[in-house]
């Protein structure tokens, strides 16, 4: 109790009787005078709300003088926030209509406001214009039977705010008929008929149009029915509504009203609960938009839109868009935007239920001094949110409340509504000013209960559990965990029930506990239910209707208490848990895989519960988990006895004081997930995928809180070293570090030449160690590794002379001896060195001349060739490049080298390896780049001497891919004798190549195996028209044999003299056969030109002449061979002989296209020889009498039918 004795009851200490009628939820179509004034009178204005009225009004105001398309109100705030009540209130305002008491809605509202200036804009905005409103809620509006739209529907309550039919074309009749003045008669017509008034019939759409045409024909002269009937489809046709006709109509009303009555007028709509119609329908809000533009286009001012949304306009927008133009669009359509806030709720509730009756702020404020401490201590919870402080003003305001309850409160509704639900928990609609009114008047709760009792959240639950699932309530309701007292356990399931819907206050037994406090009491007290609410949520717990969360606890609906079931069915095996603490140990522990030394990285072979979790390093660490321990003896002291001989070793012991705790937690993850599992290949209903979902995070928040808590065992562990074991207390030091200070101690002890190469080398120190090495710009470094001494290059320093050991010895064992050997055993113990310092030492010996390198089978000997510093600068080239000794050449040999460039090339070099090596380099340079170039050309035409030009740069070749200087030149020496033989040819083909004979060579062989091989085909073939003379003959023959051997060099003026004879005589017998063509094609034409006897055109003759005529050639032609001209002739030779074997065919071809061209009437006679001599062998002169005795009978039997007769012997 609360220790204090007073008659007071809670109900007594209102100013306004608790137990009044309120209006739960303000229902913007409620126009009831006394209500209304009601509203006005309790109307709770904060310094937000009066800033709203005032842009609102003033924005009004300004249509006076200035036309403006900015006639959008966005009104938007969550349930309960006031936002329906703003703006019915502003529509009460703007109509100012007279109320039951006398005063007008502004007077009254101008009363509730101390702000002069909202005073003012009230009593301006009555003064300049007549105002009238249309508000109603649009989703009660909306026709459920088919889907409507806004447009359809605010044309809808207009016609009915004017007094007019629901439906269109009703509404359109009723309009013309008024305006004709036949409205009156019409109804009287139909009351006559029906005997009911019109207002009545008309909402009965199946039966009205009879009733409607009947009445027509009575009340409009020369009327029929019929005519009646054309009337009406003509009224049903004519009735288009769209944003731009509704606007029309709409804005028609209100110049007719300023035409009645000489005053500004003002025409408002404003809709409730948009956002809610609206839900995700794109076309719904485009629809919204057009509207809202069109009255702003056409009203300019007069025409107003308003609406409310628990959305604001952007959020609503960017969730129905996707276009952001359009977006943007509707955005700017509504630029008079007004967001309700929490703050405003909070002062509402105070001033309109909570406000205290000054008599008892008194009692009330001694009630809170005598526990100022507690209740500022003790009386709160803790929450992600800044939540209002007790203070004694606070606390006398909210009373029976406290005032971190008005500020959950309003959000745990919400919550329970759902995002985007409709403006209500469930079925009845609730607020937060309805809930704390329905928990104060309630006589069986705090009505009559005396000063000091309190508002528990388990009252708010009650109060609210018709808006809460049937199934969760009947569960807490009906909750009976054992060895528990069940109502404290239910009131404790209704309170997490309630908070569990705020992810910003953690459902702590704490937190759950101070919302239970039903009474202002002292700190033991408290602690005592503290106490038992602690024990009743582990009851809960164990029964299966909470389930612990990240930050507490949560209540377990029905589908998720099922999933528990299963859960705690599924059989998890101790090697199970054991091999699901490894994987979860091998993340954890993976940071100590390396450690850092000085400047260097050390990696560290890791085994956790004798698996190993990486390996490479040669520092072992060996840990044991609290799970381990669990199933394996680990002995401490053994560990530390073996350990004085082990330096490289490190023991781990993990703290095991949790250790079954850990157990069962990691069986409990596995229970889950194996569950979870299972439920992948199922349907699941919505309730089961939340259940689901839950558990797989309630799963992830107890993996992290097990491997936070596996972490803090080994922060609590042992570390044992060469016999030294170290109890840890590092509460928040990372797992690397604690490894760090014994992996530190080991590694001098195992690499025990490491100080000779602990340095921390970079990049750019492979660069300069190859740059001019004098001055004191050399990095320090190169000092500390002794690689450099008074500006010069020390290949004794200890790291070059260990690789260049290395290497020696790797030659003599047959070893590999790439930068990958290298850098792998001077990284292992004693060594220890990093690859930099690998890299360095073998660049030093490199540039000292030590050792050569080689890279994909290029061998450098000297750090200025091109190429050659990368392999040690680059890391991947520097792997993959293979180091050997420098060999030595013996003076005989490097003499013998030296003899042979200056016989061979003519290369004078000095008698050392550089020089002689370098001549070599230059002869495979110069050379190869020649064959390479060459090789083409000579493969082109064939040439004798390629085979030993590519001998040749196969040598040097050969020579250019030896591995070393010595290689080289004791290769080159053994060439010795094929060079001797090769060399000379290959300089006589260069000498022939740049004499520019290679063409000419090309052209020569073309010509014989063309041009002559096709004249003496000819000449055998055709001796009678072609003949060729032995001497041309033989010399082809000696031309072929010169271009065919390899002494065509030497032999090439041999070859020019034989090629210009047989090319002479090739020209010889080509004029003659071109001449010899021109000579019989001339005849036959002249035949022809007989034959033809003057009876064609020009033009005809030289048709028929054509076959005749393009074989002829020119009379006579002349041919250079110096210049070519014999070469590529056409036609060849072979055509020629064509042309002349063919002349008669040819010409016979012409005569027939004579006689076709002849005149119709003209008749050539003809006798063919061939027909009567045929093709018989004459052996006698008697035997030719016949056939010319014939031929003789033949011309005179001609001649009698005509003048002349063609004798043809063809």
């Amino acid at each position: 109790m609360s220790g204090t004795t007073s008659a007071t009851k809670i109900n007594e200490i209102f100013y306004r009787e608790i137990t009044r009628e309120i209006n739960e939820v303000v229902k913007v179509d409620n126009d009831d005078p006394e209500l209304v004034q009601q509203e006005l009178e309790e109307y709770i204005l904060t310094p937000q709300l009066e800033q709203y009225f005032l842009d609102a009004l003033e924005a009004i105001t300004d249509t006076e003088h200035n036309q403006t398309e900015d006639i959008g109100m966005w009104i938007s705030g969550f349930f309960g926030s006031g936002k329906s009540h703003f703006m019915k209130i502003l529509g009460y305002i703007l109509e100012n209509e007279e109320l039951p008491g006398g005063n007008t809605a502004s007077e009254i509202f101008t009363q509730r406001t101390e702000n002069e200036m909202l005073r003012g804009s009230v009593g301006g905005v009555n003064r300049k214009f007549d105002s009238e409103v249309m508000m109603f809620q649009i989703g009660a509006k909306a026709d459920a039977t088919e889907a409507e739209s806004i447009t359809e529907i605010i044309h809808r309550e207009f016609n009915i705010q004017r007094g007019y039919a629901a439906m269109p074309w009703v509404a359109a009749l009723e309009e013309d008929l008024e305006a004709e003045g036949r409205y009156e008669a019409f109804k009287e017509a139909i009351e006559e008929q029906r005997g009911e008034p019109w207002e009545e019939v008309r909402t009965r759409a199946a039966f009205l149009r009879p009733h409607v045409k009947q009445a027509l024909a009575a009340c409009t002269p020369a009327f029929d029915e019929e005519n009646a009937e054309q009337a009406i489809e003509d009224v049903e046709e004519g009735v288009l509504i769209n944003a731009t006709t509704l606007t029309e109509k709409i804005l028609d009303h209100v110049e007719r009203k300023e035409e009645e009555t000489g005053n500004d007028h003002r025409y408002f709509v404003f809709i409730d609960e948009i956002s809610q119609f609206i839900g995700d329908d794109q076309q719904k809000i485009l629809t919204l938009q057009s509207i809202v533009e069109e009255f702003g286009r056409q009203g300019q001012g007069k025409l107003w839109l308003g609406v409310t949304s628990q959305e604001e306009l952007k959020e609503l927008v960017e969730g129905v868009l996707v276009n952001q133009e359009e977006q943007n669009k509707v955005r700017d359509r509504f630029p008079n935007r007004y967001n309700l806030r929490s703050e405003d709720l909070d002062k509402i509730v105070r001033e309109r239920i909570l406000q205290k009756d000054p008599q008892y702020h008194e009692e009330l404020g001694q009630l809170f001094d005598e526990r100022d401490g507690t209740l500022s201590a003790r009386y709160k919870i803790d929450s992600g949110r800044d939540l209002k402080e007790i203070s004694r003003e606070n606390f006398i305001e909210c009373y029976p409340f406290l005032p971190y309850q008005l500020d959950i409160l309003p959000a745990i509704f919400g919550a329970l509504r759902g995002e985007g639900s409709d403006d209500r928990l469930t079925g009845r609609e609730r607020t937060l000013i309805d809930v704390t009114q329905s928990v104060l008047k309630d006589s069986d709760l705090l009505y009559n209960s005396q000063l000091g009792e309190l508002v528990t959240l388990d009252l708010i639950f009650d109060e609210i559990k018709e808006e809460i699932p049937d199934a969760d309530v009947s569960s807490i309701e009906e909750a009976a965990p054992k060895n528990s007292d069940n109502e404290l356990a239910r009131r404790v399931l209704k309170s997490l029930y309630l908070l569990q819907e705020l992810d910003w206050v953690p459902n702590t037994a704490d937190n759950i506990a101070t919302t239970l406090q039903g009474e202002i009491t002292d700190a033991s007290d408290l602690t005592s239910l503290h106490h038992d609410v602690d024990d009743a949520l582990d009851a809960l717990v164990e029964a299966g209707y909470v389930g612990r969360s990240e930050e507490g606890y949560r209540f377990l609906r029905e589908t998720e208490r099922k999933l528990e079931n299963e859960i705690k069915s599924v059989d998890v095996r101790p090697g199970d848990v054991r091999r699901f603490s490894k994987r979860l140990l091998n993340d954890l522990l993976d940071s100590t895989t390396s450690v850092r030394y000085e400047s260097q990285s050390f990696d560290v072979t890791v085994e956790v519960d004798d698996d190993t979790l990486s390996t490479g390093g040669h520092i072992f660490l060996q840990a044991y988990s609290p799970i381990q321990q669990l199933y394996e003896d680990v002995d401490e002291r053994t560990l530390k006895q073996q350990s004085f001989s082990q330096e490289d070793t490190i023991y781990w012991i993990a703290d095991a004081e949790e250790a079954a705790d850990l157990k069962s937690d990691l069986e409990r993850i596995q229970q889950v997930e194996q569950t979870l599992r299972n439920k992948r290949g199922e349907q699941l209903s919505e309730q089961q995928q939340d259940a689901v979902a839950q558990k797989q995070e309630d799963v992830n928040r107890l993996q992290n809180e097990v491997e936070r808590r596996l972490t803090d065992a080994f922060r609590k562990g042992t570390l044992i070293y060469n016999g030294t074991a170290t109890e840890l207390n590092e509460s928040n030091k990372n797992l690397a570090s604690i490894v760090s200070d014994p992996v530190t101690e080991a590694i001098p002890r195992v690499f025990t030449k490491l100080e000779h190469g602990l340095a921390n080398v970079k990049d750019r120190h492979l660069e300069q160690i190859f740059e001019d090495l004098e001055g004191s710009s050399a990095p320090s470094v190169f000092r500390e590794l002794d690689v450099v001494l008074d500006g010069e290059l020390n290949p004794e320093a200890r790291i070059a002379s260990e690789v260049e050991d290395e290497i020696q010895q790797r030659e003599q064992d047959g070893e590999d001896r790439t930068g990958s050997d290298l850098v792998a055993h001077f990284g292992q113990p004693p060594y220890g060195w990093s690859r930099d310092v690998v890299r360095l030492a073998t660049a030093v010996l490199f540039r000292n001349g030590s050792i050569v390198a080689t890279h994909q089978e290029r061998p450098y000997e000297n750090y200025t060739e091109d190429g050659a510093t990368e392999l040690f600068e680059q890391v991947s080239k520097f792997k993959h490049t293979s180091f050997d000794e420098r060999e030595t050449v013996d003076p005989d040999t490097r003499n013998a080298a030296k003899q042979l460039l200056d016989r061979l090339f003519d290369k004078k070099v000095k008698r050392t390896d550089q020089a002689v090596e370098g001549g070599i380099r230059e002869v495979i340079d110069t050379w190869t780049s020649w064959t390479a170039g060459i090789k083409r050309e000579l493969e082109r035409v064939q040439f004798p001497l390629l085979g030993a030009v590519d001998s040749f740069e196969t040598r040097l070749q050969n020579l250019d891919q030896q591995a070393t200087a010595a290689k080289r030149i004791k290769q080159f020496v053994e060439f010795e004798d094929e060079l001797e033989q090769l060399t000379p040819k290959v300089k006589a083909v260069k000498s022939f190549v740049e004499a520019d004979r290679l063409e000419t060579y090309g052209t020569y062989t073309k010509f014989l195996n063309d041009e002559w091989a096709t004249l003496i085909e000819q000449a055998d073939e055709t001796p009678d028209h072609v003949t060729v003379s032995a001497e041309a003959r033989k010399a082809a023959d000696k031309l072929d044999t010169i271009l065919s051997s390899e002494q065509v060099v030497d032999d090439w003026t041999n070859a020019q003299t034989e090629y210009q004879k047989a090319a002479q005589a090739y020209a010889s017998a080509y004029t003659d056969l071109y001449e010899q063509r021109h000579e019989v094609y001339t005849d036959a034409i002249g035949r022809v030109q007989s034959y033809a006897d003057g009876e064609l055109e020009e033009s005809d003759l030289k048709a028929a002449l054509q076959p005749l005529a393009s074989r002829l050639g020119n009379e006579s032609i002349s041919l250079d061979v110096s210049a070519g001209d014999h070469l590529d002739r056409s036609p060849d030779i072979g055509r020629l002989v064509e042309h002349i074997q063919t002349v008669d065919s040819y010409e016979k071809q012409a005569r027939e296209a004579v006689d076709r061209r002849r005149p119709e009437d003209t008749v050539h006679k003809t006798v063919e020889l061939q027909s009567i001599f045929g093709s018989e062998t004459i052996t006698d002169i008697e035997e030719l009498e016949e056939p010319i005795d014939e031929l003789r009978d033949a011309v005179a039997t001609a001649l009698d039918e005509e003048e002349d007769v063609e004798v043809r012997f063809s």
